[in-house]
């Protein structure tokens, strides 16, 4: 091969960095178009056919927010959910009659308590239990809630049983009350008749609709308690041939609370005053045939309303405006009546035969036909 010569090889050397210019001109220019177009795909995403793509990380965070906790029923739903429950149970599963008998002191606030536990339940004031001051020695039954299928919720008033003189012939009487044998409205008659008389009377007689299920107690709290009455009532109880009336629940209440100070009743609580207020302090501590166990009596405010002096009503029934505190302690008293109610064993066969038994509740309610267990009203939730 012939040797290159000086002027056909310089030509060609110009050539090639002619080229080469040519070639870093076009990389630079490749390099800033990549840089550009990593700078378009940093901020936009492409599919395969180059159509802008949502980013879904730009979205939704990569780490996940904390979700907020779960927002805490306020004080009024729970005493709604407590009125509505009470409520179900008494359209749904109640066939019968609750009776409920009220008695305590004189001026300890019976009839205002019935009143203010009626305001608990349907928010609106009525005068259920008649004030009727002077009338002494009565029962008078109030009804505070009915059912289509006939059950209702009846309160007794009692008024006047401390004050007989005879301590066996008050518990001769409150006993057959307690049974069902003599009705409400013969009271005064029988007031008038001597032991003899009222066994020869009412001994045969007995109606179960009438049969007292619960004994509400109710003391004055800036009162002496009254140990005559509870010794009374306690004798009635124990005395009784029937088994579901030695066995009868009983929900003691203190009213007037808001008259003490608070250091007075600090006092009381700390030095266990309050439980003589209770009536089943008057039964023997841990007595087997009833269950017992001491228990605190509920401290309660009743409702106030002004009556008309002529003719002892209420004046103005929607001047009383619901309390949220003392409807908590007046919903407290319907879970107690209820649980207790529910809890207590014996009871007659009229009463009975609507429940059906379970061998995991043991025996059941002398009063209710309950389907499923209301224990949870027991429960501070509600």
């Amino acid at each position: 091969m012939a040797p290159l010569n000086n002027c056909s090889a310089t030509p060609l050397i110009g050539k090639i960095s002619k080229v080469e210019g040519a070639m870093s001109v076009t990389v630079a220019k490749a390099s800033q178009v990549c840089e550009s177009s990593s700078e378009e795909i940093g901020s936009k995403m492409l599919d395969l056919n180059h159509n802008e793509v949502k980013d879904e990380c730009s979205l939704k965070p990569c780490v996940e927010e904390e979700k907020p906790a779960p927002k805490r029923p306020s004080l009024q739903d729970i005493k709604a959910r407590t009125r509505r429950m009470i409520f179900n149970m008494f359209n749904k599963h109640l066939n019968t009659n609750l009776n409920v008998l009220v008695i305590g002191q004189r001026g300890a606030g019976k009839t205002s308590l019935i009143n203010s536990m009626s305001m608990a339940l349907t928010q609106k004031w009525s005068d259920k239990a008649k004030y009727c001051p002077g009338r002494n020695h009565v029962i008078d039954e109030c009804v505070l809630h009915k059912n289509e299928s006939g059950g209702k919720v009846v309160f007794a008033d009692t008024r006047g049983f401390e004050d007989i003189h005879e301590t066996d012939h008050a518990v001769l009487i409150l006993r057959y009350v307690f049974e069902g044998r003599i009705p409400a409205k013969c009271i005064p008659c029988v007031l008038l008749m001597n032991k003899e008389l009222i066994k020869k009377r009412y001994h045969k007689s007995y109606e179960p609709h009438r049969k007292i299920d619960c004994v509400l107690f109710v003391s004055a709290v800036d009162e002496q308690p009254a140990t005559r009455l509870m010794s009374i009532v306690q004798q009635a109880i124990s005395t009784s041939k029937h088994s579901s009336v030695n066995k009868i629940p009983i929900v003691s209440v203190t009213t007037k609370s808001d008259v003490l100070s608070e250091e007075d009743s600090s006092v009381l609580e700390k030095s266990r005053g309050i439980y003589q207020y209770s009536l089943e302090h008057s039964f023997p501590a841990r007595d087997p045939e009833r269950g017992f166990m001491e228990h605190t009596p509920r401290k309660v405010v009743n409702y106030f309303c002004e009556l008309e002096p002529f003719s002892d009503e209420s004046a103005n029934p929607s001047s009383v405006e619901p309390s949220l505190e003392k409807d908590t302690q007046l919903l407290a008293v319907w879970r107690d009546i209820i649980a207790r109610t529910t809890a207590c064993g014996g009871g007659d066969k009229r009463k009975r035969a609507y429940s059906t038994p379970s061998s995991s509740r043991g025996q059941m309610c002398s009063c209710l036909p309950f389907k499923f267990d209301y224990m949870r009203l027991r429960s501070g939730s509600f």
